[in-house]
């Protein structure tokens, strides 16, 4: 058995810190040692169950217990584990609403408020990274930060100079941050497992990346953590340890998503309301399917349970029974209060929905044709929560901006003081259900306000790109300048000069001769 080292850490409110006589190998083991003893990698791999709709009801019993109180499977009763799929698609609602479609992406500098990304050279990389890269994997990211109250994103440049970035499952990453509010990194520890196949049979081989600031070391840890499994080149350097042309990014290239300051998982909201939900669920079920065959009741008969088995099925059998003078057999009903649990369930069911930031759309306010206002206010818990989502995704962009500009540097683009001197801000579209035949009205009331064209084309649901709508406004109206004869004139030829030209001075002088 591995022996285990003793953390030598101190703890503090702000950070931790290390002995500067540890070596990499010995750091990377504590933090991963520490790591899985926090209920933060739990709770992430919980929530990742019941996305994938193992919900706790799965371990449901039907048991009874002798006089000795040992437990015994019924197989006489139902166990049904009816599943609902709240969790997932409470996720997957936040998901869509805040980046099923592109995000907006602006640039600003000191001399322009908007940079045009299509003429600027630092804004078409951008608008290049996002298109080729961020747009899909923001996606990714927004739910696993949902799912799991924290997304990881690794950030390297592969052999063609592009920039590339990469989602890393949250359980496997072991961070140290620098402060309480978990702004900056000072270690981090991705802890993962490779499969290698040497034969039919797989081996599992268990790696640890160790990252700082300036270092990035490689370990194989399938037989423990220790210096000499540090994977190095034949100059006995580390590998992995620099990045491109021998120069540090300066930061660990991780960047967290998360999805909510605390870092907590939606689950963390909703589970219990959940469970108590598919408990009764699957007990309502069981008390159906038990009470479909009425109870019989019998006297006079042995209370032993081969008895009462020998006696049922007798009944079934020859439709009699035979009892002593003083016995009696009927059957009776059982009712069950099946109002009781669907009251109850619906009840859960709203708590869900509002505990979980959701937007129910059984809803009975959904109903006929809701107005605009109305939407909204169910729309509400849904914007709060993706009020917050927003901000810490501006807040990943930031940090990711960093990196963007070291690689703009690196390749040789351009300076990286200069880079930094942009900004880069983000705007979800979101993707709410609209009246539109309301919201089409109210574009109408718009027009002669003094709004720009712009913004009105923003407002209208019918416009799903405004850039490319004023452009076809654009060839419109020069089409129809190039048709009407009112934007035509014909060139006429210029009338000869009626006004007197006086005669030049040697023509003056002939005459006076």
């Amino acid at each position: 058995m591995e022996q285990q080292i003793e953390a030598p850490i101190k703890h503090s409110t702000e950070s931790i810190s290390f002995s500067n006589t540890l070596n990499p190998a010995t750091i990377a083991q504590i933090i991963v040692n520490e790591g899985k003893l926090k209920p933060e990698i739990r709770d992430i791999r919980i929530a990742q169950r019941y996305f994938d709709g193992h919900n706790d009801i799965e371990r449901k019993e039907r048991v009874y217990y002798d006089k000795d109180r040992k437990k015994y499977d019924n197989p006489a009763a139902s166990n049904v584990r009816e599943k609902s799929n709240f969790f997932r698609q409470l996720v997957q609602q936040k998901q869509d609403y805040a980046l099923a479609k592109t995000f907006i992406l602006k640039l600003s500098n000191e001399k322009a408020n908007e940079v045009d990304l299509t003429k600027d050279e630092y804004g078409k990389a951008w608008k290049d990274f996002c298109d080729n890269q961020l747009f899909k994997k923001s996606y990714d990211l927004a739910g696993q930060a949902i799912n799991n109250g924290i997304a990881w994103a690794y950030l390297w440049i592969d052999g063609n100079g592009d920039l590339q970035i990469k989602d890393i499952p949250a359980d496997l990453i072991y961070p140290v941050w620098h402060d309480r509010q978990h702004t900056s990194l000072d270690y981090l520890v991705y802890n993962f497992i490779q499969l290698r196949y040497n034969s039919f049979s797989p081996e599992q081989i268990e790696y640890a990346e160790y990252w700082t600031a300036k270092e990035r070391r490689l370990f194989n840890v399938s037989n423990g953590y220790a210096i000499e499994n540090d994977f190095i080149d034949d100059s006995g350097n580390p590998i992995f340890s620099q990045m491109t042309n021998g120069v540090n990014w300066g930061k660990v290239p991780f960047i967290a998503f998360k999805g909510t300051t605390d870092e907590k998982s939606l689950l963390f909201f909703v589970k219990e309301q959940i469970d108590s939900y598919d408990k009764l669920d699957s007990h309502s079920i069981d008390a159906l399917i038990d009470d479909l065959d009425p109870l019989l009741i019998l006297k006079g008969i042995s209370p032993s349970v081969n008895g009462l088995v020998e006696a049922r099925e007798l009944a079934k059998i020859t439709r009699t029974m035979a009892l002593d003078t003083d016995g009696d057999a009927h059957y009776i009903q059982a009712q069950t209060a099946i109002n009781a649990y669907l009251e109850k369930m619906q009840a859960l069911r709203k708590d869900i929905f509002k505990f979980g930031y959701g937007v129910d759309f059984e809803d009975a306010r959904f109903g006929g044709n809701p107005n605009q206002l109305t939407i909204k206010s169910l729309y509400q818990d849904l914007d709060t929560y993706t009020d917050g989502l927003e901000r810490h995704f501006q807040n990943f962009i930031d940090q990711l901006k960093y990196f963007f500009d070291m690689w703009w540097e690196l390749t040789g683009r351009g300076s990286f003081e200069i880079a930094q001197s942009y900004k880069v801000l983000v705007k979800f579209d979101r993707s709410m259900m609209i009246n539109q035949s309301a919201q089409i009205a109210d574009t109408v009331q718009l027009m002669n306000t003094g709004v720009s064209k712009k913004t009105i084309m923003e407002f209208n649901p019918v416009v799903q790109d405004v850039e490319m709508e004023m452009a076809r406004l654009e060839e419109e109206k020069k089409a129809q300048e190039a048709e009407n004869s009112l934007f035509n004139f014909p060139q006429s030829e210029q009338p000869e000069s009626t006004e007197k030209t006086e005669p030049k001075e040697t023509e003056k002088e002939e005459k006076q001769e």
